[in-house]
């Protein structure tokens, strides 16, 4: 096969698997759990409730 034939084809593969990794396609549905707590992303609480 030729060089620009193989480097052509493994660069529409990666363009899909990128698709499909940005679609999120197969991945659970997890839209009713809250979103992870992040550190460093409770100032707002520790400063309305500072015996915490």
């Amino acid at each position: 096969m030729p060089f620009h034939l193989v480097l052509g084809l493994l660069f529409i593969g990666g363009l899909a698997l990128m698709a499909l990794t940005l679609t999120g396609y197969g991945a659970p549905d997890r839209s009713d759990q809250p979103p992870p707590r992040l550190p460093g992303h409770d100032v707002q609480e520790r400063l309305n409730n500072p015996d915490s």
